[in-house]
C-alpha cells in the first residue's frame, strides 16, 4: 500500500479496481473493486471512498433495462433492510455477484469503519467524478452512510 499511502500524501486521489489476480489454490481468480477497497480502507481508515460505475449510484431495479426504476440517494440503517430486499444483480454479467454484492460489501465496510461513508456514482455522467470530488454533498449517486 506505499504507493498509494505517497499518491496520498501528494493530495491526489489513487484509482484502484478490481482485476484478475493469480492464486495459488485455483490458479487464477477475479479480485472485486469492493474486495480491494474493503482490504485498502481497513489499512489506510478514508473517510470518504468513491465508486465509479456504469449507472449512477443504487437503484430498486436496473435503470439500464428498466428506466422507470427508483433512484436510492441514501443507504442507511433505517432503509438498510427495504433496499436489501429489492437490490438484483447487474445488467450484464458480473461474476463479482452484481450491485446486491457491490453494495453489501461496503455496507458491511462502513458498518466496520465508523465515519466512514461510500459514494457510488456514474463515470458516464459528465461532471459526476470531479462533484463527488470536490462538492460530494451536492454530487448524486447513492451515498451509504451509517454516521
Amino acid at each position: 500500500i506505499d504507493p498509494l499511502v505517497w499518491a496520498l500524501d501528494q493530495g491526489l486521489a489513487p484509482m484502484v479496481y478490481g482485476d484478475v489476480a493469480l492464486d495459488e489454490e485455483q490458479g487464477g481468480t477475479i479480485l472485486s473493486t469492493e474486495q480491494i477497497l474493503s482490504y485498502l480502507a481497513r489499512r489506510l481508515y478514508p473517510s470518504r471512498l468513491v465508486l465509479v460505475g456504469q449507472v449512477d449510484g443504487v437503484f430498486e431495479g436496473d435503470p439500464l433495462s428498466d428506466p422507470s426504476a427508483r433512484h436510492i440517494p441514501v443507504i442507511h440503517p433505517g432503509n438498510w433492510q427495504e433496499v436489501r430486499a429489492v437490490l438484483g444483480g447487474s445488467h450484464a454479467t458480473d461474476v463479482t455477484g452484481g450491485m446486491l454484492s457491490k453494495v453489501e460489501e461496503m455496507v458491511t465496510l462502513v458498518q466496520d469503519l465508523p465515519g466512514l461513508w461510500v459514494h457510488l456514482i456514474s463515470g458516464q455522467r459528465p461532471g459526476a467524478l470531479r462533484a463527488a470530488l470536490l462538492e460530494p454533498l451536492s454530487a448524486g449517486g447513492t451515498v451509504i452512510d451509517w454516521g
